[in-house]
């Protein structure tokens, strides 16, 4: 492996921290989010409760944020795998529209608990995405292009995909391999001037 291809290794290795940085970012403002909607309910079922008895427990299946134009702007809802899962959508959803987009996205911020682990999504307007899971954290483009840090048992791995969604691995054994051969060149000769 020559210094081009680990100086790219370099680059995108600090593009996944700096998109790490953003995703803790963006996992406080959605847990801000999540308190303010909490909050908001707590205040208006005390105020509903002042006007008469409200109910002692309130189910459902799916709770849907609407906002005065009567648009669906986040939905909290239990999934049909027994999840759950928040998700807040960039883009205001007409009628019941949210419920085609609330799986695959693209919203613009989401959290689900999964029966073997937890996520957390996020994605912009061109379909670029961040998703993190215990033991990786995935960046991808909208087409196809992606990185996955995965740390697993017994090595880490870095995968990149390129666009048509082949994956190749990086792991911290085969860096140290391609590092030793790198080292392990002959040298060039030394040139001998010819005397005339």
């Amino acid at each position: 492996m020559d210094s081009h291809t680990l100086e790219g290794l370099t680059l995108r290795l600090e593009a996944a921290e700096r998109g790490l940085r953003g995703a803790r970012r963006a996992m406080w403002t959605g847990s801000f989010l999540v308190v303010l909607a909490i909050g908001g309910g707590v205040w208006w079922f005390g105020i509903r409760a002042q006007v008469g008895t409200p109910p002692a427990i309130i189910e459902a299946q799916h709770f849907v944020v609407r906002d005065a134009q009567g648009f669906a702007r986040g939905v909290l809802e239990s999934l049909p795998n027994g999840g759950t899962q928040l998700v807040i959508f960039r883009d205001p959803q007409p009628g019941d529209r949210w419920r085609e987009l609330t799986g695959p996205g693209p919203f613009s911020f989401g959290v689900r608990t999964l029966s073997a682990s937890s996520q957390l999504m996020l994605w912009n307007r061109d379909g670029a995405n961040l998703q993190i899971m215990p033991g990786s954290v995935g960046m991808a483009n909208r087409d196809m292009s992606r990185v996955v840090l995965e740390s697993g048992p017994g090595d880490a791995r870095l995968w990149l995909a390129d666009s048509t969604g082949k994956m190749q691995a990086l792991n911290a054994a085969l860096l140290a391999d391609v590092a030793a051969k790198g080292s392990a060149r002959p040298s060039a000769p030394a040139k001998h001037r010819r005397r005339h």
